[in-house]
């Protein structure tokens, strides 16, 4: 597909180079992608469910009591579609517990409470 190099010659090869943008919220590694999500402390200590947007829906990720900042969850087939075959890789979200930075009073009463309870 590209230019002829002489006069009467043959064409020679087309050589494309495509760059892909990083994406804000998401990482690709290989048909994997990986992001993260923020719950609150009340989330990780009681459970709930989150919602997360995968490439093509959202979802909902129940998340377990006592789930600790740090944790992973993986969401099968949510992930690119396998180049030359059938499927797709994962999709993981990484859980990070967001401790608030200015409490009110009413918030710090609560927590005094849970740390006389031992929690």
């Amino acid at each position: 597909m590209g230019d002829a190099g002489r006069k009467n010659g043959k064409s020679g090869d087309l050589y494309v180079r495509i760059f892909v943008k990083p994406h804000p919220e998401l990482i690709r590694r290989g048909d994997d992608i990986y992001t993260s999500s923020d719950i609150s402390i009340s989330e990780a200590a009681l459970g709930g469910d989150i919602n997360i947007k995968t490439l093509d829906k959202e979802i909902l990720l129940r998340i377990p009591s006592g789930t600790e900042s740090g944790k992973t969850f993986r969401i099968a087939k949510h992930g690119i579609p396998k180049f030359g075959s059938l499927g797709k890789g994962d999709f993981y979200v990484r859980i990070q517990v967001r401790i608030p930075r200015n409490l009110t009073r009413k918030q710090k009463e609560l927590l005094n409470e849970l740390k006389k309870e031992g929690i």
